[in-house]
């Protein structure tokens, strides 16, 4: 009875964590299932920041245009819709590029639902539709995506690729479950990077210890040579990677990227289009894109106002029509922007009344949602000019060489595991 009660009031035993052969293991396996998903987004990756220059030499008859005068998407617009009867035309760019034309997507509505449909009787084999952006003309199609239409569709095929394996819905939840798994395993590779503890009586300092994981021995066998490719390489771009794995969750996984930076104060801009869901779509608002696109530059200046930002002439303006939730969403430019192109300051009101709904700043505002927003604009190399773009496409570059060096590590060891296993059993 005296051991029974003794043993009772025993310490209870500490959760011990795993050691560091556990790690090497988890960052193993990691790597190996992420090898196909970096590989490609890396390469594609690599050229995705000079996307507009490539599309325009890919497929200049479509981007390339020649005006004079002042552009009127306004008016193309309406002439499009009158043109293809059944088409909705919901994003409408407010602003061109000089030489550049005015790219709309299309799509095309059930009659009986007022939703959009993909296929179907009357639904032609394009929905990007490139105009002259001042007197209308058109200038070509395409299917965007759709790569047997030959190199106009390259670019975006590309893009398909980085984001999803060009497989849809399934390879962009791939994707994101890819990335989150990238995000954890970077961790774990910085911790692996960190020498071991050292012995007592010999202790030196963990800066000289660390050192070498910071060398790439060039004067070695191919084997170390590739050993330290991947592990100085993934410690040099350590950051950045983070940056690219955990902006890429945002992208392809917000199920979970948004109840996590919601968790830190963020606000997801996004929340209203569920909160304002309408029971069926509202495809003819009293208000038209004209009376819309009025209401959102009066709602911009006013809310700039407030803020003391005046909406800047030389930035990008766009509006948007969300028949599900009734809303307009107006982009225009503001210096709380943060990508080069600007656009991101926004104002949403409701399609019929202009009521204003909700306001989103890029920057400045919200501490966790200016944190977001640099990521993808870090991610899309939007930001820090020419420069970071040459850096991000290297950086591509590089993620693809961590595959590969990761894969060849893993193949070493593993060639070298059947060969003592083969020697013990001879």
């Amino acid at each position: 009875m005296a051991t029974r009660a003794q043993g009772s009031l025993a310490p209870p035993r500490r959760l011990a964590l795993p050691g560091r052969a556990t790690w090497v293991v988890v960052h193993r396996w990691a790597g190996l299932t992420l090898a196909l998903f970096l590989a490609v987004a890396g390469l594609t990756g690599s050229l995705l920041p000079w996307i507009e220059e490539l599309e325009a030499a890919t497929a200049p008859e479509l981007h390339n245009s020649r005006w004079i005068g002042t552009p009127d998407p306004l008016r193309v617009r309406e002439e499009v819709l009158a043109r293809y009867p059944g088409a909705g035309l919901d994003f409408l760019p407010l602003s061109v590029e000089p030489g550049k034309a005015l790219r709309l997507h299309l799509h095309w509505l059930d009659p009986r639902t007022g939703l959009e449909r993909e296929n179907g009787p009357g639904v032609p084999e394009w929905d990007d539709l490139f105009l002259n952006p001042v007197t209308g003309e058109e200038q070509g199609r395409r299917e965007w995506g759709n790569i047997g239409q030959g190199t106009k569709n390259l670019m975006p095929f590309l893009y398909r690729l980085h984001y999803s394996l060009a497989l849809g819905t399934i390879g962009t939840l791939a994707f994101g479950i890819a990335a989150l798994i990238w995000t954890v395993d970077c961790f774990v590779g910085f911790y692996l990077t960190l020498p071991p503890k050292a012995p007592k009586p010999a202790r030196t300092p963990f800066l000289d210890r660390w050192r070498p994981s910071w060398r790439i021995r060039r004067k070695s066998t191919p084997y170390k040579l590739n050993f330290d490719l991947h592990r100085a390489g993934g410690l040099w771009l350590w950051p950045l990677l983070l940056v690219f794995a955990w902006s890429s969750v945002s992208f392809n996984l917000p199920q979970v990227y948004v109840p996590v930076m919601e968790s830190l104060g963020a606000r997801d801009g996004r929340a209203i289009l569920i909160e304002k869901a309408l029971p069926a779509p509202r495809n003819a608002p009293a208000l038209d894109f004209r009376m819309a696109t009025q209401r959102g530059e009066d709602l911009a200046r006013s809310e700039a106002m407030k803020r003391g930002l005046a909406p800047l002439e030389d930035g990008e303006r766009w509006i948007w029509h969300i028949p599900t939730s009734g809303l307009y969403v107006y982009g225009f430019t503001t210096k709380s922007d943060i990508g080069h192109h600007g656009g991101g300051t926004r104002v949403a009101f409701d399609s019929n009344t202009g009521e204003l709904q909700a306001v989103e700043w890029p920057s400045g505002v919200n501490t966790t949602n200016t944190f977001s927003n640099w990521l993808a604009a870090l991610h899309m190399a939007q930001v820090f000019g020419l420069p970071y773009r040459i850096f991000v496409s290297a950086l591509g570059i590089a993620v693809t060489m961590l595959s590969v060096t990761g894969v060849v590590i893993w193949l070493k060891k593993r060639s070298a595991r059947a060969g003592r296993t083969m020697r013990r059993s001879a």
